[in-house]
């Protein structure tokens, strides 16, 4: 597993053989430092902090966007935030647990608006993948076979380092780990003068690994330049880049762009470069938009930020493009990728509900809670008791870390569009919950067991004088 030390030494080593110091500093986050971003780790603790970043009070807008969840999008998106909650307890090994629902909401819309482009997409280039949540939906992308990412902040890149690591287990790749020299390389004596008490020559075998994961440092960026790709996506960032590294990474994607591929952005940046710069730019590299949509530009539409598709060159609709003058909003209609990326609105919205976050946490709670009782139900076992007690108490952590929040029950996992009021809400969780505990209290064996024994202590109390 990758750490700061590892990622700093080989960060060190790379820019010893880099022929000009200028080449070395393209790269360096300065948007991020000038705003007093952490930009280093120095502990895998330092990245609690960044945890929940970038995207903060969007998922309302988000949700709006999009119309709301069918049944699909929340199985979906409670699945994933359930897979980040089993990492940021097997990693950070704390009791409360930072639920990033604005930053999750924020990647699973990226996840959709890609597969509006292309459903099958199969590779995918990721330019700055930031707290790195595309990974928890990828995960489940039966026809992904290359996902690539780069980045050049430090802390970004250990956290999204440890999310593949769990995502992806022994199918990732982290191209920035410190290379350890090849076992043939060793010389080990044939003569047994040794104590072969303290010494044993190594035993190994040799694994072919087949990673679907690719995970690059910025100084291994040309390892990228021989592969091709169906999308590309950078979000947030097109303005924030230094020219040189702006460049770099579009002379890349020049390079592994397929010919009938996007890119796909959401969110331009939060740096000072206009959205004329970052277009001009763009047209220069040989990439022009074809959408381009933001806020409420459109009629009875919203869009949490910006948002653009480019094409290059070798698409089909480059030179029917080319000559526009690129401006808000930008949208064909008769584009159906458009349409599938910009208007989810539209897909079914009988079927949608607008949820809140704290509808959210409830049916995150139900996925947390209901596999011990349903344990609890089929065996009786104390084993399985204090399992599922395990699940509780971790939900109810998971309560407390929302500030107080209580949340309605409603029979399952919520389809419906709003909530009574606090007060009430409050009142009818918590009743519900004593209601729960009893009920599992009833249904136990170590209570049936007892009864002959409760009975007699009652009787007892009441023939006291």
């Amino acid at each position: 597993m990758l750490d700061a030390n590892a990622y700093r030494a080989s960060e060190s080593n790379a820019k010893r053989v880099i022929a000009d110091w200028r080449f070395s500093n393209v790269h360096d986050p300065y948007i991020f430092q000038n705003q007093g971003f952490p930009v280093r780790a120095d502990s895998f603790l330092d990245l609690a902090q960044i945890l929940d970043t970038m995207q903060e009070g969007r998922f309302d807008f988000y949700m709006k966007e999009i119309g709301g969840f069918t049944d699909e999008d929340t199985d979906v998106f409670v699945d994933a935030c359930v897979d980040y909650i089993n990492f940021y307890c097997s990693f950070f090994q704390r009791e409360r647990v930072v639920v990033p629902l604005s930053t999750m909401i924020a990647h699973f819309v990226i996840y959709k608006k890609l597969l509006g482009f292309n459903p099958k997409f199969s590779r995918l280039l990721e330019i700055g993948p930031g707290c790195g949540y595309l990974s928890f939906f990828l995960r489940h992308h039966q026809p992904l076979t290359d996902y690539t990412q780069i980045e050049s902040t430090e802390s970004f890149y250990l956290l999204q380092s440890h999310i593949n690591s769990h995502v992806f287990g022994p199918r990732f790749a982290e191209h920035a780990a410190r290379q350890s020299p090849d076992s043939q390389s060793i010389y080990v004596p044939s003569l047994k003068w040794h104590n072969s008490v303290h010494y044993e020559e190594q035993k190994f075998v040799d694994v072919k690994m087949q990673p679907v994961c690719h995970h690059y440092p910025w100084w291994r960026v040309g390892e990228v330049a021989g592969k091709k790709y169906d999308l590309v996506t950078s979000n947030a960032n097109l303005n924030e880049f230094s020219r040189e590294a702006l460049f770099q990474y579009l002379s890349l994607i020049r390079d592994v762009l397929a010919d009938d591929g996007a890119i796909i952005a959401q969110c331009l940046g939060g740096g000072s470069p206009t959205y004329d710069t970052i277009f001009a730019n763009m047209k220069s590299a040989g990439f022009v938009p074809v959408g381009l949509v933001r806020l409420d530009n459109i009629p009875n539409r919203f869009f949490a930020v910006a948002n653009a598709v480019f094409i290059g060159e070798k698409h089909p609709l480059y030179e029917q493009y080319a000559a526009a003058k690129p401006s808000f909003p930008m949208l064909d209609r008769n584009l159906d990728f458009l349409n599938k990326i910009y208007f989810m609105n539209e897909e079914q919205p009988e079927r949608k509900s607008v949820l809140s976050m704290a509808e959210i946490l409830h049916s995150i709670l139900d996925e947390i809670e209901s596999p011990g009782q349903e344990r609890l139900t089929e065996t009786g076992s104390m084993m399985e008791k204090l399992l599922s007690s395990a699940q509780i108490r971790e939900a109810n952590r998971l309560r407390h870390a929302t500030g107080g929040i209580t949340l309605p029950p409603n029979g399952g996992k919520p389809r419906r569009r709003g909530f009574l009021e606090f007060e009430r809400t409050q009142l009818t969780s918590e009743i519900s919950e004593l209601k729960n505990q009893l009920n599992a209290v009833l249904s136990s064996n170590s209570w049936r067991v007892t009864a002959p024994v409760r009975f007699a202590m009652r009787m007892a109390r009441r023939l006291r004088p």
